[in-house]
């Protein structure tokens, strides 16, 4: 009902004042709305107590109430617990109480088998059936008249206001006289209703007070009809008349009513012009009552109306009419307000229930000073170390009063005195950073944000952690939205960093906090933890990351950024270490990825990765990186093998870009040896892994199969494809010495890629052939990348002695090229053949007959053609004799041989 009354007082405000209007008009229904709500709670109260009673005089048992309906079980509470119970329904930011089991002795039978079906809890039961049994209950209710006409008569007399004073029909004096009697006619009427019609008479009287205010306001901001010091005791008359009403009738909402209408009477009689001072002065008697009201109830939703008006009025008026002349006329006002506030949340916390006693407002806890600085922080703008004095002011209150709360109200205020001093504690340390810079103002909503979540898990409250989930999302906003830049900052100690650092913190303290109370949060806030684990830690990143753009520049800012990195992963494991959270597991395992990402940006942004101080920047990262590994061994780790080789992969990559580039400025004009270390020295790190590293105690040995298998397999590969790449694409040329088949830089580097297979294979040729690896198959990939080596080296020979230039077609065209090949497959195949004749094995000499095969057709379909020429002389004479020679010495092994050879080894 209470959103049903503020559309409907948002639409009258817009038709009739405009947009600006309806948002206080949506705001007044909603108030008029949740009074309703509890002076029906009240009148129900009221009868079954008069039902109880009369039963108790009869001497008859107490009238039963029906089971069915939780609201006539909720009446049957005492006082006390009414009381506690209306407090804590006014908003979801209260306590979610458990419902009591009922009696043994009164609970109905249940059906056969002991079994008995229980109601669905509150928390629990379908959302779409509460709003539509609320609009039912709303629409069914006899007061609906009565609410609508409070707020139509409300908003008609502030437009009637208005309109006289643009059109002077009867005199101004009788008009607002007028409107006074008419406003104590309804006072007087709902006084004389409030036994009889309790929810009636609440809402005239609140009605009532709403008007004074407004009379009395408009005849001094307006007309100008009343001398100020009479206007005020007349105001202060009103702000003690309501006070006493709400309090001798203990209705919240007459006070809310009565406060709201107070508050809005400058907003909607406003014309532009007049003094703030006089506008603060309103307020501040307005806030007067509502602490005097403080002082005997804890009418929570009171103090926020109180609150929301007061600031958000003071900051739209801040917003259009300040001036920095008005500083002194406006900072004693903002002080009073603060320190009423301030007062009240204590208040709060000692008014409570015996059984909720140390419950705290969170919005006022953390909102006062949070808005108080925001504000303070405009007033101040201007001074030079304004905001720094006053944080040091503001943290040291909030540290002296949570002092006092501690040895006053020792346990039972616990939580108020830690929400107090970590308030407090914040600020002072704020104040470092206000004296060099005063622009952290996003960063009071992100710890705002992480305070709410705090007192929301402490509390169990769901409202104030969505708040604080929202707060520190805003705070980024407004974060990106200001990029004003200090010329003269210094770094780290800028609000630049600060600011993107208590984002960050507020992020993380979220994550952990939500992680470490699991049991506590909503099903729907699984998601929040990880989200803000990972917003902590990129703004975190990002905080370092813009210091390291301003303030450095070059190769000096990826030095920075490596050792950036490195600290950040060591102090996630110092964390992870001291808190049990799982999830600070990500900063340790991410230095590695973060690591490749910088090598990247370095291969493409620099000439080579190990320029300047970046060179102590990668040692200090890989330190910590294996000091990491080192220490991931204390715990099952699944991906542990893809750490270890990338951390070991990285490495190579480093190492290798660096050999390029300083190979390529020692021997310019080459492309060859800018090419060679890219299999040089991940060759020479693999053989060295696979010979000296065995005898390394750590990490080698302790992973025996890891580097061997896991870190080992992707390097024999990338080798094996950068080999036939280069035999492939290359020309091989040495410049400046000469070439000269095998002893030159390229076929030497793929003749090492081969060696360092063949001994990769001697290291795990029998692990993999426990599962199924046959090494045939892999020695014949070998052959077949022995071969494609061979026929490059005869393509770079022919080129470098030929003449011929280092063209595919121009090469294929070549009559040397083509005697060259085919003399070379018939030498590779007679000594396939031969190999397989000596050693029983048919299938190589079976694949060296069929090379020589086609070598052959090789010779009839191509060579054929070059008619008088020396090369097809050559071709045909050279491959004939070779046949000859495998005719007479390489008989093909018998069948039956190699049958029983590989029986024997499958026995074995």
């Amino acid at each position: 009902m209470a959103y049903i009354l503020a559309l409907l007082g948002g639409v009258i405000a817009i038709g009739a004042l405009g947009f600006e209007a309806a948002v206080f008009g949506a705001l007044i229904g909603f108030l008029l709305g949740t009074a309703y709500s509890q002076g029906q709670r009240l009148e129900r109260l009221s009868q079954e107590v008069i039902r109880l009673r009369t039963a108790l005089l009869r001497g008859a048992p107490p009238p039963v109430q029906p089971a069915a309906t939780a609201a006539g079980a909720a009446e049957q509470a005492s006082e006390p617990e009414k009381a506690g119970r209306q407090m804590h329904e006014e908003l979801d930011f209260e306590l979610e109480l458990a419902e009591e089991a009922p009696a043994a002795s009164g609970a109905r039978p249940g059906p056969p088998g002991g079994q008995v079906k229980r109601q669905p809890s509150r928390t629990s039961a379908n959302i779409f059936d509460k709003l539509t049994a609320l609009v039912r209950d709303y629409f069914s209710g006899g007061n609906l008249i009565v609410r609508v006409g409070v707020i139509v008569l409300f908003f008609g007399v502030a437009f009637l206001l208005k309109y006289a004073a643009e059109h002077s029909w009867v005199p101004i004096e009788f008009r607002l006289m007028g409107v006074a009697v008419a406003g104590m006619g309804m006072l007087i009427l709902g006084w004389r209703l409030r036994s009889r019609r309790v929810l009636y008479g609440l809402a005239l009287q609140g009605g009532a007070v709403g008007l004074l205010y407004l009379t009395v306001f408009s005849a001094l901001r307006l007309y100008s009809l009343m001398p100020a010091p009479v206007a005020f005791g007349l105001l202060l008359l009103f702000v003690l008349l309501s006070a006493l009403l709400a309090l001798l009738q203990n209705a919240s909402s007459l006070a809310i009513l009565a406060s709201a209408g107070g508050f809005l009477a400058p907003v909607l009689t406003s014309t532009g012009e007049g003094s703030h001072v006089a506008l603060f002065s309103y307020y501040l008697l307005l806030n007067g009552g509502v602490l005097a009201i403080a002082w005997f109830k804890a009418w929570r939703l009171l103090n926020l109306v109180g609150f929301g008006f007061t600031f958000v009025i003071a900051s739209l008026w801040g917003y259009q009419y300040y001036r920095p002349e008005f500083f002194t006329s406006t900072e004693p006002f903002l002080i009073a307000f603060f320190l009423m506030y301030a007062a009240i949340a204590v208040l709060f916390a000692f008014r409570q229930p015996p059984n909720l006693k140390g419950v705290v407002d969170g919005t006022l806890v953390f909102g006062v000073p949070l808005v108080s600085a925001a504000l303070q922080a405009a007033l101040v703008r201007d001074m030079e170390y304004g905001l720094a004095f006053s944080a040091i002011a503001l943290g040291a209150f909030y540290i002296v009063l949570a002092t006092l709360l501690f040895k006053r109200g020792g346990s039972a205020l616990r939580m108020l005195s830690e929400s107090f001093l970590g308030t407090g504690v914040v600020f002072a340390t704020l104040a470092i950073p206000f004296a060099l810079e005063g622009r952290l103002s996003s960063a009071f909503w992100a710890l705002e944000g992480a305070a709410m979540i705090w007192i929301g898990i402490r509390q169990a409250r769901r409202l104030p952690r969505l708040f604080g989930l929202a707060l520190q999302l805003l705070a980024g906003l407004l974060y990106l939205e200001d990029s004003r830049w200090i010329s003269d900052a210094l770094p780290l100690l800028n609000s630049h960093f600060l600011g993107a650092a208590l984002i960050a913190l507020g992020g993380l303290f979220t994550a952990f906090y939500l992680d470490r109370h699991a049991d506590k949060r909503a099903s729907y806030e699984g998601w929040a933890p990880p989200l803000f684990f990972l917003w902590g830690v990129t703004w975190w990143l990002a905080a370092g990351i813009q210091e390291l753009d301003r303030f450095s520049s070059g190769s000096d800012e990826w030095a920075w950024l490596l050792a950036l990195l490195a600290l950040t992963a060591l102090l996630g494991e110092w964390l992870r270490v001291r808190l049990p959270w799982v999830r600070i597991w990500w900063i340790t395992l991410g230095l590695l990825p973060a690591l490749a990402v910088v090598a990247l940006g370095l291969w493409l942004d620099e000439p080579h990765p190990l320029v300047g101080a970046v060179t102590v920047g990668w040692l200090l990262a890989f330190a910590v990186q294996y000091r990491l590994l080192y220490r991931l061994d204390a715990r099952e780790f699944s991906a542990r093998p893809l750490w270890h080789g990338g951390s070991f992969w990285l490495l190579t990559f480093l190492l290798t870009t660096e050999a390029s580039w300083r190979l390529d400025q020692v021997i310019a004009g080459s492309h060859l040896w800018e090419m060679i270390p890219w299999g040089a020295v991940p060759v020479v790190l693999a053989l060295g892994l696979l010979t000296i590293g065995q005898r390394l105690a750590w990490p080698v040995q302790r992973h025996i199969l890891i580097y061997n298998i896991q870190v080992m397999a992707p390097l024999a590969v990338y080798l094996l494809g950068w080999a036939m790449l280069a035999n492939a694409v290359s020309p091989g040329n040495p410049w400046p010495i000469a070439y000269l088949p095998v002893l030159n830089p390229l076929d030497l580097t793929i003749l090492a890629v081969l060696l360092l297979l063949l001994k990769w294979w001697q290291r795990i040729g029998d692990w993999l052939e426990q599962r199924g690896v046959q090494a045939g198959y892999y020695f014949a990939g070998l052959g077949v990348a022995l071969f494609f080596w061979f026929n490059g080296m005869v393509v770079r020979a022919v080129h470098h002695w030929g003449g011929v230039p280092f063209d595919p077609d121009l090469l294929f065209r070549s009559q040397v090229l083509q005697a060259a090949i085919a003399v070379l497959w018939a030498t590779l195949g007679l000594g396939s053949m031969l190999a397989g004749t000596r050693t029983g094995r048919r299938p190589l000499w079976l694949a060296g007959a069929g090379l020589m095969g086609l070598v052959v057709l090789k010779l009839f379909l191509v060579d054929l053609s070059n008619t008088g020429t020396v090369a097809r002389i050559v071709a045909f004479i050279g491959v004939g004799l070779l046949l000859l020679i495998v005719g007479y010495f390489s008989p093909a092994p018998p069948r039956r041989i190699v049958e029983a050879e590989w029986t024997s080894k499958e026995e074995v």
